[in-house]
């Protein structure tokens, strides 16, 4: 392709002519070797909202943004925080987004229940130190986890990933997978609602986490992601099924640009703390001590097997699910 622009003149001159048509096929050739999105053919929605929230798992949205990724990519990304993956999934289905990232529990419960979801990226696995049970201080919870039994605990969003990670942690330490009660906070209230008496522990992920040590000298209980729940698949970017049959080019070069983020996130492990204070309510000396999880993009149907397995244990999955045909072509 000619860049815009550039027009071949014709004359009636051979000589010149056929120089012209040399020049013309080495800037063709130059076009060639620059990166073009989805092969030459734009996205068909130049610009999207991505539901995100306020928390450091993101890093790779922000930073494709920054540094013009998505742009690359004939894409603009406009964000919109939201409380969770599960409060997301009505605004993927109304369109008030176009994607959003959300943990896998809530993405395989809503196609349990009859709405069409597909997996777009991969987003993250837990690392340990990523999402911890914290406990005021004084309140005898501190590696006590088998002290959970009868307590409030709160979690982001229930039906999620946080309610599953705490009845693991509930039946790591030999209690029913019932045995608390959950309460939904979302993460930038639950340091209040902590001090408050609101609730006894929080089902804190960074930088939730940090701040609530940092605030109040919170106490962990437990780790959420140990033992079997070591490298847990947590969250990845999602859309509907009817938004990815219309819009292949704009979830692949989204997708381009997301593993373009991955890769230099994965290259330099300080850079998310750098990029944290911009879209959490972290200050940057705090941002430094945040534990980061593993950021991923490409998308590996075993993973979802182990969250599907870990909610039918639990009871928060009535069936399994086809789990290939739920994951988009290229995710």
């Amino acid at each position: 392709m000619i860049p815009p622009g550039m027009v071949m003149l014709m004359s009636h001159r051979p000589a010149r002519a056929a120089g012209l048509a040399v020049a013309a096929l080495i800037l063709v050739g130059c076009a060639s070797t620059m990166p073009t999105p989805a092969a030459g053919h734009g996205p068909e929605r130049p610009t999207i909202t991505v539901g995100t929230l306020p928390i450091v798992d993101v890093a790779p949205i922000h930073l494709a943004i920054e540094e013009g990724y998505f742009a690359d990519e004939g894409l603009t990304v406009e964000v919109e925080v939201t409380q969770g993956g599960a409060a997301a999934i009505p605004a993927l289905i109304s369109g008030d987004l176009d994607i959003a990232y959300g943990a896998w529990p809530s993405f395989l419960r809503a196609n349990a229940e009859g709405l069409a979801l597909r997996a777009v990226a991969d987003g993250t696995r837990a690392r340990p130190g990523f999402t911890e049970l914290l406990a005021m201080p004084g309140s005898g919870l501190e590696g006590d986890p088998a002290g959970l039994a009868g307590r409030r605990i709160a979690v982001n969003t229930l039906g999620n990933i946080g309610e599953l990670a705490v009845r693991a942690a509930l039946v790591r330490s030999g209690l029913p997978a019932d045995a608390a009660e959950l309460i939904e906070i979302p993460f930038p209230e639950m340091t209040v609602a902590l001090e408050r008496g609101d609730v006894d522990v929080i089902w804190a992920s960074e930088p939730a986490a940090t701040l609530a040590r940092d605030a109040l000298g919170a106490v962990l209980v437990t780790d959420s992601y140990v033992e079997e729940m070591e490298a847990f698949p947590v969250a990845g970017y999602q859309a509907t099924a009817d938004f990815v049959a219309a819009n292949p080019r704009t979830v692949a070069a989204f997708t381009r640009a997301l593993e373009r983020a991955v890769r230099r996130l994965t290259e330099d492990p300080g850079l998310a703390a750098t990029l944290a204070p911009s879209f959490t309510n972290l200050e940057p000396d705090l941002a430094e001590r945040v534990a980061m999880p593993e950021f991923r993009a490409r998308l590996d149907v075993a993973d979802l097997a182990r969250v599907q397995e870990r909610l039918l244990e639990f009871g928060m999955l009535e069936a399994p699910l086809d789990l290939d045909a739920l994951v988009a072509p290229g995710g």
